[in-house]
């Protein structure tokens, strides 16, 4: 009997502690894609790297979940030129109205979005070494991706 009283006091115990260190380790999920090597004919024709990284809602429901090439293709409407982004908007811009969307867009807690715009040697568009923005929304780690 009073190994049988050890088990359960033991047994509880264990449970007790595990159930309690699940409910206080904080939880992140993050999604992230890229779209690679994108040519558009912005600042007089570039190639760019797309990364998007972001964290859902604390107690999202499966049913809430995006699914990603919906986030993909509001990023790629940023790509190409419009009336409302002409050809020489600058990157941050960009990546700054591309996380503002998504954000509001879905069912996200935080976003950070990297432009990576690769080295273009030729005279009509020289922009020289890899460059571009980090823009960042909510708790989540800036993106900061070199290749």
């Amino acid at each position: 009997m009073k190994l049988l009283l050890s088990t359960v006091m033991l047994l509880s115990m264990f449970f007790s502690t595990h159930i309690y260190a699940q409910e206080t380790l904080p939880t992140k999920h993050y999604f992230q894609f890229k779209v690679a090597c994108y040519h558009t004919s912005r600042q007089a024709g570039q190639t760019v790297n797309v990364y998007v990284r972001y964290a859902y809602k604390n107690g999202i429901q499966e049913s809430e979940y995006p699914d990603y090439r919906l986030l993909r293709e509001s990023v790629m409407n940023y790509m190409e030129p419009t009336e409302r982004f002409p050809e020489a908007t600058f990157w941050e811009i960009l990546a700054k109205n591309m996380a503002e969307e998504l954000l509001q867009k879905y069912s996200l807690a935080a976003i950070s979005v990297q432009l990576d715009v690769l080295d273009n040697p030729s005279p009509q568009a020289y922009e020289p070494g890899d460059h571009g923005p980090t823009y960042t929304i909510g708790d989540i780690p800036p993106l900061d991706i070199h290749h």
